[in-house]
């Protein structure tokens, strides 16, 4: 839905709570529901700013962003546009995934862009139809570690800040994931499941990088690009 503004809300702005109301409701509508609904300047509306405007930068981390929405800036337009990303937490499973960061109660690292999840479906379901169907024994692609419920600083993961960003447990010859640390030297690896995997990323057109992060039992992140805005659907008001 297109949001109008008649100034600034945020770092420094004008903050008219009129203003304040309306881009707080829609990014409650959007998911990212981190403070009370009223006309008011806060902690987490700023935390929702920084965040939305890290992840239209396509930035991993949220730093270097100015924490202001402008009246007619790009930040605003993207905020009512059709495609603007969605906070929300990761699906489950699917088609060829499994979500194994659901299964640790005491990690929250759950939570993630609408771009990551689509991108995540999108790649297991190419995997899926393209290579556990021919093998089904094979491992799902099982994802792990995305952000915090607001994102944000996690030490652990210094690159899963903004919700764009997600590692994927080395599939085994098992049909087990993980445990495996270098996948040059262990037997249990499968290659070929890890590289049918790659080219199920590779070839959805959202994603931006798939890194090999060959010191440790992940085999990569994979990270969303970001798009221009786009108009609203007519059928949506």
């Amino acid at each position: 839905m297109p949001i109008a503004i008649g100034g600034s809300v945020g770092r420094g702005g004008r903050n008219v709570p009129e203003d304040v109301l309306a881009v707080k409701r829609r990014f409650v509508e959007l998911g990212f529901e981190f403070f009370p609904i009223n006309g008011q300047v806060d902690s987490g509306l700023m935390t929702a700013i920084r965040l939305f405007q890290s992840i239209l930068a396509g930035r991993n981390t949220v730093l270097g962003i100015d924490g202001r929405i402008d009246a007619n800036g790009a930040t605003i337009r993207f905020l009512g546009a059709a495609n603007a990303p969605h906070w929300r937490t990761m699906p489950l499973d699917g088609p060829g995934f499994v979500n194994f960061e659901a299964q640790q109660l005491n990690d929250h690292h759950d939570f993630g862009t609408s771009w990551l999840a689509d991108t995540i479906i999108g790649a297991a379901e190419k995997y899926q139809n393209e290579f556990r169907r021919t093998k089904p024994g094979s491992a799902p692609m099982a994802i792990n570690d995305v952000s915090l419920p607001k994102g944000g600083d996690t030490p652990q993961h210094a690159g899963h800040e903004t919700g764009l960003a997600c590692d994927i447990r080395l599939p085994r010859k098992d049909g087990q994931t993980g445990g495996i640390e270098n996948p040059n030297t262990n037997s249990a690896y499968d290659r070929e499941a890890a590289r049918a995997q790659l080219q199920g990323h590779s070839c959805t057109t959202v994603v931006q990088s798939s890194v090999l992060q060959r010191s440790s039992p992940h085999q990569r992140r994979t990270v969303p690009a970001a798009r221009g805005p786009q108009q609203p659907h007519p059928l949506r008001g």
